[in-house]
């Protein structure tokens, strides 16, 4: 991949944001999404020690992601490229479970709040299953448990970690206003950006090398669709406000 273009290694990445995590270890994934009458399914290999997450993605697009402290990287082959925060569903569920205060017990936790719908399964203090409801987007997660002994520096050890990223960095800033999105690559360096705002409203952006209302670097950031408020945010955060 050519630093200073887009990757297809962008295409269909799903970005559903939360922060903490609950345990580490070896499991395995499958996660059903549903948008409007379309619906995809995705298979993941999780390797997860203290701060670091790998996590291997077959779908109809094959990438792997890695979590190191707070950088993320992605790659669809043996080389890993510094991109846009990734945070997955379960991640968000156990964050959003702690806010709450809630202690893991067996049984079947819903929550409806007025941006989102969420609900969670627990067998034997563990999360087995998880849906949740932003706008037109249904994603429900399986996870099994496997005891599997590893050294979480050794499998991503088998990888090429480059810091550089494709896009300026300061456009990362934008995804922690999303609840969800998901970033594909139409062309040569156009990213479009569809998902939820943090009150579950619809945002669309492109990144491009074109026009838009915001520029950074060789790039910019046009908002195709947004509330006035986001909008805002958006302004914000790339000030670093």
């Amino acid at each position: 991949m050519q630093v200073g273009n887009i990757s297809k290694i962008y295409l269909s990445l799903l970005l559903i944001f939360g922060a903490l995590v609950f345990s580490d270890g070896y499991y395995v994934r499958m996660v059903y999404e549903s948008i409007r009458d379309n619906v995809s399914v995705r298979h993941e290999e999780v390797y997860e020690q203290g701060d670091i997450k790998i996590v291997f993605v077959t779908a109809k697009d094959t990438f792997t992601w890695l979590k190191m402290g707070d950088k993320y990287y992605v790659g669809n082959g043996k080389t890993l490229y510094r991109t846009f925060p990734i945070k997955d569903l379960e991640d968000f569920a156990e964050e959003y479970l702690k806010t709450k205060r809630i202690e893991l017990k067996d049984g079947m936790y819903k929550f409806n709040e007025p941006n989102f719908s969420l609900e969670v399964v627990v067998l034997n203090s563990e999360i087995l299953k998880i849906s949740r409801k932003v706008g037109d987007v249904l994603t429900t997660m399986h996870i099994s448990r496997f005891s599997k002994a590893f050294d979480i520096k050794e499998v991503i050890s088998r990888y090429q970690i480059v810091d550089k990223s494709p896009v300026p960095e300061e456009l990362f800033r934008i995804f922690n206003l999303f609840l969800w999105a998901t970033v594909q690559e139409e062309k040569l360096d156009i990213l479009r950006i569809i998902g939820y705002d943090r009150e579950g409203k619809p945002v669309e952006l492109e990144i491009n090398k074109s026009s838009g209302e915001f520029r950074i670097d060789n790039y910019y950031l046009k908002i195709i669709r947004a509330t006035d408020k986001t909008a805002r945010d958006i302004k914000d955060a790339l000030r670093g406000n």
